[in-house]
C-alpha cells in the first residue's frame, strides 16, 4: 500500500508502441504540496506587492503633505519675526520720544508714567532652542509645529496691543501740545545721516587723549545746508574757538541746539526761525580735521545725546 504506483499508458497516434510511465503515489503528493505551497507563495506576494504600492502611494501623499505644512510653517514664522520687527522698531520709536518728553516736559512725564515696564533692549529668539522646529527631518510634528506657532502668535498679540496702548497713550499726551512738539528737536539738521563720530567718549584726534564728544558729527559737503530741526531762536551767531563759526538756537523748555564748524550763517541773531529752515552751511572753521557738522542738544546746559532724538 505504501509503494503503490500508478501506470499512465502514452499511446502514440501513429504507432503501435505503447508506452507505459510508472508514477510512484509519493511522488504526485510531493508535486501537489509544491504546487499548493507554490500558488499560496504567490498569492501572498501579490497581495504584498499591492499593500506595499498602496503604502508607498500613502507615504508619497505624506511627504507631499509635510512639504507643504515646513513651507507653511516657514512662511509663518517669517511673518511672525516681520510683526517683531515692526514692534521692536515701534518700541523704539515710542522710547524715543518718551525721551524727548522726558527732556521737555518732566512734570507732565512722570505723571504720565513711563510707556513700557519692560522695553525690550534686543530682538527676542522666534522659539526656544529646546522648541525650535527641524526642518531637517524627514516629518516634522504638525501638532507640535501649530502648538508652537500659536503660543507665538499669542505673545506677539499681547505685545501688539501693549504698543498699541503706548502709542494711544503718546497720542493722548501730544494732542494738545503743538507748540512742544514745534520746537522739539526731532529731525536731522543735515540731509546726510552718515556719522563720523558719535555722542560719548572718544579718542580726541589731536591730543589721542580720551575725552567726551559732546554730540554728532555729521559727514556732508562744503557749504550744504544746514536747517533748523525745530522752531526756536538764534541766540548765538559768531565764532566760538575750537566751534568755529557757530549757531546756537534757544528751543524754549531748556532746550537748546548747537552747530559748531560752519562756513557761512543764513540767519541773524535774536530771528525767530522754523523747523526746516536753513540756518548756515556746512564747513571745516575751528578745530577740525574735515568738512563736517558737528551738532549738540543742551537740556539746561547739559548735553544729551543728539541720536536719541532723531525720529527720521
Amino acid at each position: 500500500m505504501g509503494n503503490k504506483t500508478y501506470t499512465v499508458l502514452i499511446v502514440p497516434e501513429k504507432s503501435s508502441q505503447v508506452r507505459r510511465l510508472i508514477v510512484p503515489r509519493k511522488l504526485l503528493m510531493k508535486i501537489g504540496l509544491g504546487l499548493v505551497v507554490l500558488i499560496a507563495l504567490s498569492g501572498f506576494m501579490v497581495v504584498h506587492y499591492v499593500f506595499m504600492v498602496d503604502q508607498a502611494s500613502e507615504n508619497r501623499v505624506l511627504k507631499d503633505e509635510n512639504v507643504l505644512l515646513k513651507a507653511q510653517v516657514r512662511r509663518v514664522q517669517e511673518e511672525i519675526a516681520r510683526i517683531d520687527g515692526t514692534l521692536q522698531r515701534i518700541d523704539k520709536f515710542a522710547e524715543k520720544v518718551r525721551t524727548i518728553t522726558q527732556i521737555n516736559d518732566p512734570e507732565r512725564n512722570l505723571a504720565m508714567g513711563p510707556l513700557s515696564d519692560d522695553p525690550r533692549k534686543q530682538p527676542e529668539v522666534l522659539f526656544a532652542p529646546d522648541e525650535r522646529i527641524d526642518y531637517d527631518s524627514e516629518l516634522i510634528d504638525s501638532k507640535l509645529a501649530m502648538r508652537l506657532i500659536d503660543s507665538r502668535l499669542d505673545e506677539v498679540e499681547s505685545e501688539s496691543l501693549k504698543q498699541h496702548s503706548n502709542l494711544r497713550e503718546l497720542h493722548e499726551y501730544f494732542a494738545d501740545q503743538e507748540s512742544l512738539l514745534a520746537t522739539t528737536p526731532s529731525v536731522r539738521p543735515t540731509k546726510s545721516k552718515l556719522l563720523t563720530s558719535t555722542f560719548g567718549i572718544r579718542t580726541d584726534p589731536y591730543t589721542n587723549h580720551k575725552v567726551m564728544h559732546k554730540g554728532l558729527d555729521l559727514a556732508a559737503d562744503h557749504a550744504a545746508d544746514v536747517t533748523a530741526p525745530a522752531d526756536g531762536v538764534v541766540i548765538f551767531v559768531g565764532n566760538r574757538g575750537g566751534y568755529g563759526q557757530s549757531v546756537v538756537l534757544d528751543h524754549g523748555y531748556g532746550v537748546q541746539t548747537h552747530y559748531a564748524h560752519l562756513s557761512a550763517y543764513r540767519v541773524d541773531l535774536g530771528q525767530a526761525v522754523k523747523r526746516g529752515q536753513v540756518i548756515a552751511a556746512v564747513g571745516n572753521t575751528g578745530r577740525s580735521t574735515g568738512t563736517h557738522l558737528h551738532y549738540e542738544i543742551r537740556f539746561n546746559g547739559i548735553p544729551q545725546d543728539p541720536e536719541k532724538f532723531i525720529l527720521d
